[in-house]
Order: structure tokens, then sequence, then C-alpha cells
């Protein structure tokens, strides 16, 4: 079991180290598709940049860029990045910059972490109404949407009512609370 370890291990090493010695002798279509999995990396590793915003071609070693992103700064980063590719003959960067543009990875993010600060935010301040005696947290339905915090339920007293509204507010990435909330003596 070893030796076949042992041997695939060789195996796959002595291909990954022979594979850009031999693509120096690669011509046509399969040069240029090397070329342009050698880009896609480049512009992969760098942080500012999102690949998957910028498609590339290769076409007899020139490479095309093109995609939006947000600034100048980006394009010429792409651009850059992609002269700097060993064997790329010239970049044309037809990238659009559009300084409103967001990338659907941004936005899936965005979206995931304001997502995750509602769920925090409802779950942290169940915890406090929870651990406060004055307040009577099985009576407090807590919903929280973009920020902005809805209380719905009952409280015993003013004092209640006004120390579950200070907590609610005190959370951070708190917008705004909304509150439906009535004292019942």
């Amino acid at each position: 079991m070893n030796f076949k370890k042992t041997l695939a291990s060789a195996i796959v090493l002595s291909t990954v180290s022979i594979t850009p010695v031999l693509a120096n002798d690669w011509q046509g279509k399969t040069n240029d598709a090397w070329l342009d999995g050698k880009i896609e990396t480049a512009l992969m590793l760098n942080n500012e940049l999102n690949n998957f915003e910028i498609d590339t071609t290769v076409n007899k070693s020139a490479a095309i860029l093109s995609g939006t992103v947000s600034s100048e700064i980006e394009k010429d980063l792409a651009g850059q990045i992609s002269e700097n590719v060993d064997g790329v003959k010239s970049v044309d960067n037809r990238i659009e910059v559009d300084p409103k543009y967001t990338s659907k990875t941004a936005r899936a993010g965005q979206k995931f972490s304001r997502t995750w600060h509602d769920l925090s935010t409802t779950a942290g301040i169940n915890i406090k109404y929870a651990a406060n005696d004055n307040i009577e947290a099985t009576a407090i339905d807590v919903d929280t949407k973009n920020g902005k915090v809805m209380l719905t339920g009952t409280v015993r007293s003013d004092t209640a009512h006004d120390l579950a509204i200070e907590i609610a507010k005190g959370f951070d990435y708190v917008s705004n609370v909304e509150d439906n909330l009535r004292v019942i003596n």
C-alpha cells in the first residue's frame, strides 16, 4: 500500500514539475489555454481583484481581458498582472469601469454579513433579556431585519419597557428599534 502511494506521489510530482518545461514547446491553442490558466491564477492570487468578475481569453499568446470593475486602478492592476505572466505577448484590456459596480460575490458577502449581524443581534438581545430579572424574556418577541429591531409583546412596567428598549438600542449594527411593546400591570 505504501509503495502505491509513493509511486503515485512520484508520478504527480514529476508531472507537475515537468509541465512548465513542456509548456514552452506547446503551440497554438494548447499554449493559449496554458497562458489563460496562468493569467486566471495570477488574477485569483491577487487580493485586490475579484477574478470571477474578469474574463480572460488568449489567442496567439495575446490576452484579452473583459468584465467590469469599480475603479481604473483595478482595471490597470488586472492589465499589469496579465502583462507580467511569462509567455503573454500583449494584453488588450477591455475591462469596463463602473464606480457604482458591486460584484455578485461582494453583494452575496454583504447580504451574508447583514443576515449574520441581524441573527446575532436578535440572539444577543434575547440573552440579555433572559439574564435580566426585570424583564420577562418569554413575553417579548425580538426580530431584526437590516439592522432594525422590532420588539413585540408585553412588559410588566414602564421601567421594564424603557429597559427593554435601551438594551435593544445598545447593540452594534442596530439602526432603529420599533417599539410594539405593551405595558400590562
